[in-house]
């Protein structure tokens, strides 16, 4: 079984001395709990060996600035909105198109190969002009007029008309082909003032001809109609645009730079022990920047803090609300850890260990072989606390068996 012990076997070997150390009266393990350590190692072995053997499929984690964004992969809408974590991407080329409204669409495509866990992070560009006016007290934008006070606008891209009447500001948004409106307002009526003098001239100078007026006199008349019927349609235009001319605005102290600096604020008030001031900015920071990454950092943050106080049911609920709402690459495999972390504190060692299955490893801080090292750690403590596992693996020979016997169908697994 060696090929089967590879990604455990270096925490397991911490559990051979239960086998071969020398045992004192009254101390160590009863013949019982070796053969139940056993057992559990060699669950843990056919876990491991399973993990390896079976096919691999690709994950991609998607985040995105703002967040909240929808996703349409290789032509269909996902249910779930950024950030997100697909977990059942076969490898080869996939087609991402991620957009939120009054940004700009990003279209990605990807070439994912078998087993690869990857990290995309989308920032958007906006789709509008964002400015601030911090020195003014009053605005009028489109005939609207608006408080300036602490207040991101988000308006459209385009051109406008800006100037001063006495303490106000006025915005007003052109219309984009008002330039060619202009020429054809100058023109319309000097070429027509040129058809007119054509046409008195055809009629005070008849020639002999089949038409009353001749081939230059009623080209101009045509080009003039064609000029007007260009002009009326960019008017009507023009009127369609202003009618449909929008904006809005947010307030400016609820923007992604201010929440950076307040989650640094409150990152330094957690580093100085102050855990319930800490634990009231968080949940600040939670409710007034909801479309921000500092959501599920100050989540996180939260989860932890009620770990070292104790209060273990409302960490289990927000590392799993991370885990299921807010799966960042940087904080997926830390929640995981950290949830079966808090199930083993409530005697729940099965969960615990079920529990770091779900890591996906991509963080850097992770191990396959430390996962496992702890994982074995966990075993430990539930045989010690929990003499009811016995029971439990006696139900499962069975299955063990089966896993067993597989084995040794596996010529590349010397037993």
């Amino acid at each position: 079984m060696i090929c089967a012990f590879t990604t455990a076997g270096y925490p397991m070997l911490k559990y051979m001395k239960y086998f071969t150390e020398p045992i004192a009266p009254g101390k160590g393990l009863s013949i019982i709990g070796k053969t139940t350590l056993l057992l559990l190692l060699i669950t843990l072995a056919a876990g491991a060996y399973a993990q390896n053997s079976a096919p691999q499929n690709s994950l991609l984690f998607i985040t995105s600035s703002p967040m909240g964004a929808m996703v349409i992969l290789d032509g269909n809408l996902l249910i779930e909105q950024t950030p997100l974590l697909l977990k059942t991407l076969s490898a080869g080329k996939r087609r991402l198109k991620i957009s939120k409204e009054g940004f700009k669409e990003q279209t990605l495509k990807l070439n994912i190969a078998a087993g690869e866990i990857a990290s995309l992070n989308i920032e958007f560009e906006r789709g509008y002009f964002s400015p601030s006016f911090t020195e003014e007290k009053n605005i009028v934008i489109h005939k609207t007029n608006e408080d300036t006070s602490e207040r991101l606008f988000n308006i459209q891209e385009g051109t406008y008309n800006i100037r001063r009447k006495k303490d106000i500001l006025e915005i007003k948004p052109q219309f984009p082909q008002q330039g060619l409106i202009n020429a054809l307002n100058l023109t319309i009526p000097i070429t027509l003032s040129f058809s007119a003098l054509l046409a008195i001239k055809d009629i005070l100078y008849p020639k002999d001809q089949v038409l009353k007026f001749s081939p230059a006199t009623i080209s101009s008349f045509s080009v003039n109609i064609a000029m007007i019927g260009i002009d009326v349609v960019l008017w009507l235009r023009r009127g369609k645009f202003k009618k449909n001319f929008s904006f809005t605005h947010e307030d400016l102290s609820r923007s992604e730079s201010v929440a950076k600096a307040h989650y640094e604020n409150v990152e330094n008030i957690l580093a100085s022990g102050k855990l319930d001031e800490a634990l009231h900015f968080y949940s600040i920071i939670i409710n007034d920047y909801r479309e921000t990454i500092y959501v599920p950092l100050s989540l996180y943050k939260i989860a932890k803090i009620h770990y070292i106080m104790g209060k273990y049911s409302l960490a289990a609920l927000e590392f799993q609300l991370i885990i299921d709402k807010y799966p960042l690459a940087e904080l997926y495999d830390k929640a995981q850890k950290d949830l079966a972390g808090v199930f083993v504190k409530q005697g729940l060692y099965e969960a615990g260990i079920e529990q770091l299955d779900e890591m996906v490893l991509f963080d850097p801080l992770f191990s396959r072989e430390g996962i496992d090292y702890y994982r074995c750690e966990i075993l430990e403590r539930w045989l010690q606390k929990e003499k009811q596992v016995l029971d439990r693996l006696i139900e499962s020979l069975d299955e063990i068996g089966a896993i067993i016997r597989r084995f040794k169908r596996n010529s590349s697994l010397p037993l």
